[in-house]
């Protein structure tokens, strides 16, 4: 009997290339060499480094127990929780029965895509994971360039250029803030933008997963803005640190409700339900301990805020520079001014560039390619995140609210991190005279 059987090849042709997440894939080669014994300066991964709040770990262990299958949509309480949230802090008008609740949005957004009939469309640089998603959903995805001086901004007029000999119907996938860019639409931007979504009935998935982390406390939700095309994406891994617990929603307005029975319908032969003793934990979380769940977010902004604002200072010391990030945890500093010397060298991608600050710096961080921007181009995707963030909320209470912190917070408080930038800037220095 023959037990060398060759099946040949089992996978769709449009997925013979198909990889892992490259983000997940490079953290994980990170580990590895620091596991291994070497001081790796990890910018390249976006893991809030805050603990979970207080609230979430005291009801999660109320809920342990809890193992009945909840509804395919989210335990009611929680979506009820869910459109008070936005209601407090953005000031929407959501649905409970037009949320679903799922095991992260990023599940969410997949199936979206996946039962949508249309063009998909992509503003660059992107998430890592939308193009793969559209790709597993049997899509290919279109791209629009959003250049550097316009702050790594979608403006109406690439999307009328795009879109308006394109036969629908579209389905726009917008992140704000921006991941990789840590940029944040302001309300003229979206209103210019909806005035063009509404002439070509573009529909707009809008990731908001980090906008409680706006350091101007000045998100706008697209749902204010295009109610009525707007599936509104967020969840808990950002703001409240809850990434590897999986709990996300998105919310579907009464337009666009044949898309979320079909994302319900998916979601029913995927995943059933959400992990029900989580839901039930963050429900009771928001519904009892909102002042505590506001302090949290607060702290997290202002720490973030003062640690973003050291390292873009740093590294434009060295002629680096990059459109400040407004939000979450990261921004995209360019590395061009040291573009001749290292082409001089052999180094002309934004790849063989991080392989040598990897190499030389121990600095890990990923290119602007594997977001979606051309292979020349020297942007990165810079996360500062690598801190103990449990450590600076004490040290932010200790301060009080009143104290305004700085660099010699950053200094004391984010040892790692401050060693990280200043081998970077040495390692720019270091190309600079050659």
């Amino acid at each position: 009997m023959d037990s060398n059987i060759d099946f040949g090849s089992l996978v769709r042709e449009d997925l013979t290339n198909y990889g892992g997440a490259s983000n997940l894939a490079f953290n994980e080669k990170v580990k590895a060499l620091q596991n291994a014994g070497q001081e790796i300066y990890h910018f390249a991964f976006g893991q809030s480094p805050f603990p979970v709040p207080q609230p979430f770990v005291k009801h999660l262990k109320e809920t342990a127990e809890i193992n009945d299958y909840l509804s395919v949509a989210g335990l009611l309480e929680l979506r009820e929780e869910i459109v008070e949230f936005h209601k407090e802090w953005d000031g929407a008008s959501l649905s409970v029965d037009s949320l679903i609740v799922g095991p992260g949005s990023k599940e969410l957004i997949y199936l979206t895509m996946a039962v949508f009939k249309g063009q998909i469309w992509l503003p660059a640089p992107a998430w890592t994971t939308y193009k793969p998603q559209a790709c597993l959903a049997g899509h290919k995805a279109r791209t629009i360039s959003q250049p550097a001086h316009q702050k790594w901004k979608l403006r109406a007029g690439d999307v009328e250029t795009a879109v308006k000999d394109i036969e629908g119907p579209h389905l726009m996938v917008l992140t704000n803030p921006g991941n990789p860019s840590g940029c944040a639409y302001s309300r003229e931007e979206l209103e210019a933008l909806t005035t063009v979504f509404r002439k070509y009935k573009v529909i707009v998935l809008s990731d908001e997963i980090y906008a409680r982390l706006n350091y101007e406390d000045n998100h706008v939700c697209m749902s204010n803005i295009y109610p009525e095309g707007t599936i509104l994406t967020s969840g808990f891994s950002k703001w409240s640190s809850a990434g590897g617990w999986r709990l996300g929603y998105a919310h579907f307005p009464d337009s666009l409700q044949s898309l979320k029975k079909g994302v319900l319908s998916g979601a029913s032969h995927t995943y059933s339900c959400a992990p029900a003793n989580i839901q039930h934990a963050v429900a009771r979380a928001l519904k009892q301990d909102k002042e505590e769940l506001r302090n949290y977010i607060l702290a997290a902004r202002t720490i973030l805020s003062v640690v973003a604002k050291y390292c873009q200072n740093e590294l434009a010391l060295v002629g680096v520079e990059g459109h400040a990030g407004k939000a979450g945890y990261y921004f995209m500093p360019d590395f061009s001014n040291i573009r001749s010397k290292m082409a001089e060298a052999g180094i002309k991608t934004g790849q063989a560039m991080c392989d040598d600050m990897l190499k030389s710096a121990n600095v890990a961080l990923m290119p602007s390619s594997s977001f979606l921007l051309s292979e020349d181009d020297l942007s990165v995707r810079f996360c500062y995140v690598i801190f103990d963030g449990a450590k600076c909320m004490k040290e932010r209470e200790a301060l009080g609210d009143n104290h305004i912190l700085g660099d010699a917070f950053v200094k004391e408080f984010c040892p790692e991190l401050v060693r990280g930038v200043q081998s970077l800037c040495k390692w720019v220095n270091e190309w600079k005279k050659q």
